[in-house]
């Protein structure tokens, strides 16, 4: 079986998936979709697929969501519900307090994609199955095996399992405009992510799958094929976004890991989310501000092909001016600060890693060219599917705020990528001296 088949095909399809892929892997899906209008009033049918009537669940909604008709239902269907209200800020140490009580069997999470990760990591936490019910879609990573999550006030990656159901009652889709333009700029965004993945793999001999690379660039040029020259206004939009959103978090839980939602692209973005966050500024949406860093990156990752060109090595990355502007930008403790710096490879590994960057020089180069063309057509509908055609971008973020992000951004995920060797080799210290 090819997983490139399934290119433009429902959701629907991607659930249950077990089969040996031609990469020599077994690849497998557990989540089960239930996705379509009035989804929500037959939601204990869904439930019943993964615990049993007479369970108990706990009910993690994000605050400001109303669940009463979806607990009433829950509760004829002979569930015991336990509601649990969670807001963004909320780090993981308010989730290791969630204490369920004996009858308790799964956690069923209710908004977003910061709920899905609430709702991951308590039932993690809790050997418990997780559940999905989805009402804001701009976040795609329902299903990604991991939970991004803050633990005092930095950013972390903790491994779960992906939820074993999934539902979406399309008629309560939040289908703004800024919504959408976020979830398609975190959906076209995995294109920095495939790049960072592909190039660990060849680096580093990161565990890579051609066949799921393939499938999500396949299935991002359909998105882009579909929504190209559509109107914000319409419909549909939220639906195609929705779906290629899970499609693609459907490949990254079948890949095993969290690379696919793991790119320089969302390092950047949580490093402007800290950065606002501290300095008390509105931020836009994940996937909006993901977008824009791509668009960046794809000016940025080329230098390491000039970089490697200099004779002799570059001294090592200034990591105390990091740690310094860590502190000082986004509010991080000097102790927490220190245990997010990445760490430097040996002078025997970055020979290693540069000699392999000039072996496979051509291939990354094009692949990056093919990125840049992609991104670029995706711009136009990215502005457009705003309310104010992207107008906000003009005066959003200033240069020195993006450089101190794409200098600090390694610190953010613990994830090799790109960034990261230009971090390693010098080239964005010049960054932090804005």
């Amino acid at each position: 079986m090819s997983l490139k088949s399934l290119i433009g095909k429902s959701i629907n399809e991607f659930g249950e998936m077990d089969f040996r892929c031609l990469c020599g892997r077994r690849h497998k899906s557990e989540t089960q979709f239930f996705i379509s209008e009035g989804a929500e009033e037959k939601a204990a049918d869904a439930v019943q697929t993964v615990v049993p009537a007479g369970c108990g669940l706990i009910l993690l909604k994000q605050d400001g969501f109303d669940v009463a008709d979806l607990s009433r239902n829950l509760r004829r269907a002979g569930y015991k519900v336990y509601e649990r209200t969670v807001a963004v800020g909320d780090g993981c140490g308010e989730l290791r307090r969630l204490k369920p009580q004996d009858d308790v069997r799964m956690v069923l999470g209710v908004g977003g994609g910061f709920v899905a990760d609430c709702a991951k990591y308590a039932a993690a936490q809790n050997a418990l199955p997780s559940g999905m019910i989805v009402r804001v879609h701009s976040s795609p990573s329902f299903l990604v095996p991991s939970a991004a999550l803050t633990e005092e006030s930095v950013p972390r990656l903790f491994k779960t399992d992906s939820p074993k159901m999934l539902l979406c009652d399309t008629a309560l889709l939040n289908n703004g405009s800024d919504i959408n333009a976020a979830a398609f700029g975190s959906v076209v965004s995995r294109l920095v992510a495939l790049f960072d993945w592909k190039f660990a793999s060849v680096v580093r001999n990161e565990v890579f799958c051609p066949e799921i690379y393939e499938a999500a660039l396949g299935e991002i040029d359909f998105v882009l094929s579909r929504l190209r020259g559509i109107s914000r206004y319409d419909r549909a939009v939220g639906k195609i976004l929705l779906e290629s959103g899970l499609k693609l978090s459907a490949l990254c839980a079948m890949s095993g890991s969290s690379r696919l939602f793991s790119g320089g692209d969302t390092a950047c973005a949580l490093a402007l989310k800290m950065l606002q966050t501290h300095e008390s500024r509105p931020s836009r949406l994940q996937g909006e501000n993901e977008f824009l860093f791509s668009l960046l990156l794809t000016e940025i990752y080329p230098k390491m092909f000039a970089a490697r060109k200099e004779k002799g090595f570059l001294p090592p990355p200034d990591n105390n001016m990091r740690l310094e502007r860590l502190k000082e930008y986004f509010g991080m403790s000097e102790h927490a600060a220190a245990g997010n710096i990445t760490e430097y490879p040996s002078d025997e590994k970055m020979k290693l890693y540069d000699y392999r960057i000039g072996e496979y020089e051509q291939e990354l180069s094009g692949e990056l060219m093919r990125l840049k063309t992609r991104l670029t057509d995706a711009y136009r509908i990215f502005r457009r599917l705003h309310g104010d055609d992207g107008y906000f971008i003009k005066s959003y973020m200033d240069v020195s705020e993006a450089r101190l992000c794409l200098a600090l951004a390694p610190e953010m995920r613990n994830k090799y990528t790109a960034l990261t060797h230009l971090k390693n080799m010098g080239v964005t210290d010049a960054y932090l001296l804005d």
